[in-house]
């Protein structure tokens, strides 16, 4: 059951760094729970600056408990896919979440943050990538009702990146 004193709202520049801290833990648990070691990953420090330009950007929205304690993330914003048109869709970029709080439905509020976002947008359709082999992203995903739309590109491990869309009625 979620916590209803979690409340999402949009990142603010000093929390960039705690923000590429947060993605830096959630990849590493996922990204190892598929194979991949850690010390292939990324570390916070090099993600520092793409964190930075999100919040700058307001594509950044964080879910917080009291005492304002970052507890997830959402990113969203125009596609970066050549074949997908970015007036018409919106790209989920990330959904992280601390791992210590998984399955308890921050995850999910932060969702609702990005479909609200579409609506607000005047926009119904959303896209993402996940890697294959994170198998709970790819579940939390589908019970939102994310389908493959077949695009794939190469990922780690021989993993694929595989492309998800959505449609969200107004």
């Amino acid at each position: 059951m979620t916590d209803a004193r979690i409340s999402i709202r949009p990142a603010r520049e000093e929390e960039a760094a705690a923000l590429a801290a947060l993605h830096t833990r959630t990849r590493t648990a996922y990204y190892t729970a598929g194979g991949l070691p850690a010390n292939e990953l990324t570390s916070a420090e090099q993600i520092n600056a793409y964190w930075e330009r999100a919040v700058a950007e307001g594509r950044a929205r964080v879910a917080a408990i009291p005492e304002d304690r970052v507890v997830g993330f959402l990113m969203a914003g125009p596609p970066k896919f050549d074949d997908i048109d970015a007036a018409s869709v919106r790209e989920l970029q990330q959904i992280g979440v601390e791992p210590n709080g998984w399955g308890r439905g921050v995850g999910s509020l932060l969702h609702e943050a990005f479909v609200v976002r579409l609506h607000t947008d005047g926009l119904t359709d959303g896209v993402l990538e996940c890697w294959e082999a994170n198998t709970r992203a790819q579940a939390f995903y589908t019970r939102h009702g994310w389908r493959p739309d077949g695009s794939r590109r190469p990922g780690p491990l021989g993993h694929d990146y595989v492309r998800l869309r959505v449609s969200v009625p107004l």
